[in-house]
């Protein structure tokens, strides 16, 4: 490449053409002061009603802006976005998910079209429909949650 430079944009193309695509999701696992759990009722979601929020990411967004920016528009709650918990392959093939621990900064507000209903739960009284993926986040949420020093969430980059 250090020869010939010009190469390198055709050399990218070319492994565009065969390499992996993903549609790229985020979940928040969101604590409030009392320890709960936020769960949302969304509309689209048949066999499993109940969950985590979260969304897509959109081209060119960082995963922690898309968090917050789907919490805004589906509830309009900010957040303090703080360390990943998880990237694994999500339900639709091709899908990768992403989830982060959060803290809640704000009181949940409005609730868009897409939500039903959102209730804070304590982590001992989960649904028991809710997603074996969304259950590993919340297991690995609690875990990390006991190493934190005080009420803030460690810093990450949100």
């Amino acid at each position: 490449m250090r020869r010939f430079p010009f190469l390198y944009p055709l050399l990218s193309r070319f492994i565009g053409l065969f390499a992996a695509r993903f549609t790229v999701g985020v979940t928040g696992v969101i604590f409030n002061e009392r320890g709960e759990i936020l769960l949302l009722e969304h509309v689209f979601r048949g066999r499993h009603p109940w969950g985590l929020p979260g969304g897509w990411v959109g081209r060119h967004e960082r995963p922690q802006d898309a968090l917050r920016r789907e919490l805004m528009e589906e509830v309009g709650l900010s957040v303090r976005v703080g360390p990943p918990l998880l990237v694994d392959l999500g339900d639709l093939p091709g899908h990768l998910e992403t989830a982060f621990l959060c803290q809640v900064e704000g009181e949940v507000g409005p609730l868009s079209n897409e939500i039903l209903a959102a209730r804070w739960v304590p982590p001992e009284r989960l649904p028991e429909g809710l997603k074996p993926l969304e259950r590993e986040m919340v297991d690995r949420a609690l875990r990390l949650r006991q190493c934190w020093c005080g009420d803030a969430p460690p810093p990450n980059g949100g």
